[in-house]
């Protein structure tokens, strides 16, 4: 197939994009395959993207000229979001309004699979959040949509593991999952807004699978990026990117963000959000308290507030949840006297606490005198022991992952980057929080002629890791 009879293949693209092209190669000042190859990925995605059913006015960007942008991309049309004529704050309620109904139906939908995807939140928060002395953060619904989009690239066994991880019984049931968590999550509301968003970024050397690309970009929303990894012109758009959609939170990890050279593809996923408490704490009644932490006290800004509410009592902790204008709610573990607070990360207790059933004897109404800190909290994880411990193994090794959903031209691929950042901060009126998970699909290094000696004739360190890759010994050897 010629090269400009591959556009016309790809989707309904501009003839004048074309013969640009076309006409540019004659230049000789750049290397034309490179940029029919990103021109060609962002058509696939463009074509996706423009037959997405429930679309926000927002157009697709137009393919520039590639004699003009190193980095070419296509913008992601999202979910069309209901609109309401006037506040929540105006409305007296008398059952449901036209503008809530869409979303309800959506809830609904979500509800439906509360079960299977709330599986996959308890293993993923099990890995992330056990720490000894350190405060740990992260998304659960960011790091799911994140796998999600790495199982749609990947086929047999490796697949198979990232589902098992994701408590998903088939490839079918995750799209529904996701589709139905993008319906019901996303939302840009004065009162709380949950934007979600996710970006592929293509090496444009690389011919992709087209069917995997279209599904990308039509069940996940993805706006798409083609340049060269390693250069500064794809790293500043990343970084770029990422901020624009955790609303510049995450600048302290961001501002590090890269592609190394080589890379196959990134896929990257990102979460903002910010939503106000129904009932605002009083910033009169906030004051210095201490707060007894693990490293000691520290005086820290305390709110207050008294309100009628449900206060869950189990056997290891008790539990109150604060709710949010058109959002869920906060809730808030305090573990039980002599009980470890890791130890909830597993008990089943805390997901029944959530779900509020009003029938559950634990639930108890009452008028609860409410003191909570006013905190700020982040941190960047590397994913890559947590998947292992989750049982995604073989995506990390280039001997056995299967990416052939994403290319067949390139072989050993494998995940060689995962990382996910998280921040949360609550204060008088509400909560504000940003997350982003980044996954890189690298080549394995091919097989070197070169040669090399490692004798251990002086001092050396060494290590012993277990099969999940935990270290379980190390030690310094200085004489023998």
């Amino acid at each position: 197939m010629k090269k400009e009879e591959l556009f016309y293949a790809l989707g309904d693209i501009d003839p004048g994009i074309v013969k640009e092209a076309k006409d540019y190669k004659k230049h000789g000042n750049m290397r034309w395959t490179r940029y029919i190859a990103a021109v060609a990925c962002a058509a696939i995605l463009f074509g996706a993207l423009v037959n997405i059913p429930t679309l926000r006015k927002d157009r697709v960007e137009d393919v520039p000229n590639p004699a003009v942008s190193e980095v070419i991309s296509v913008k992601a049309q999202y979910p069309k979001i209901t609109e309401r004529e006037t506040g929540f704050e105006d409305v007296e309620y008398n059952g449901p309004m036209e503008w809530m109904r869409p979303l309800e139906r959506n809830n609904d939908t979500a509800s439906a699979n509360k079960s299977t995807v709330e599986g996959g939140y308890t293993a993923l928060m099990k890995e992330l959040l056990a720490s000894g002395d350190e405060n740990t953060v992260c998304s659960p619904l960011n790091i799911y949509i994140a796998l999600s989009m790495l199982s749609e690239i990947t086929d047999g066994n490796t697949r198979a593991q990232i589902l098992a991880a994701l408590k998903a019984n088939d490839i079918e049931s995750l799209r529904k999952n996701v589709s139905a968590l993008w319906q019901s999550n996303y939302a840009n509301d004065p009162s709380f807004t949950c934007l979600l968003a996710n970006s592929l970024w293509l090496n444009s050397d690389v011919k992709y699978n087209e069917k995997t690309l279209k599904r990308l970009a039509g069940d996940y929303f993805i706006s798409s990026f083609a340049g060269t990894p390693g250069s500064e012109d794809f790293d500043k758009a990343l970084r770029e990117w990422t901020d624009e959609n955790t609303g510049g939170l995450l600048s302290e990890y961001t501002k590090n963000m890269s592609i190394k050279p080589g890379t196959v593809l990134e896929l990257l996923s990102t979460i903002y959000y910010k939503a106000q408490w129904v009932h605002d704490f009083s910033p009169d009644l906030t004051k210095k308290e201490s707060f007894h932490g693990v490293s000691g006290d520290s005086s820290v800004e305390m709110m207050h507030k008294t309100e009628v509410t449900n206060i869950y009592k189990a056997k290891n902790f008790s539990s109150v949840g604060l709710s949010l204008y058109e959002s869920g709610s906060m809730y808030f573990f305090l573990p039980n006297e002599g009980r470890d607070l890791n130890a909830l990360l597993s008990d089943p207790e805390v997901m029944k606490a959530i779900r509020f059933d009003e029938a559950d004897k634990n639930n108890i109404r009452a008028e609860v005198a409410m003191s909570v800190p006013k905190f700020k909290v982040s941190s960047k994880s590397d994913l890559m022991d947590s998947l292992k411990a989750l049982g995604i193994r073989d995506a990390l090794d280039p001997s056995l992952a299967d990416f052939t959903p994403l290319t067949t031209e390139k072989k050993g691929l494998y995940l060689s980057k995962a990382d996910h950042a998280a921040l949360l901060e609550i204060d008088e009126k509400g909560v504000t929080g940003a997350a982003y998970t980044e996954l890189a699909i690298t080549e394995g290094a091919p097989v070197s002629d070169r040669k090399e000696s490692f004798v251990l004739d002086r001092p050396f360190m060494f290590m012993v890791t277990g099969r999940d890759g935990s270290v379980l010994f190390s030690g310094i050897v200085r004489k023998i």
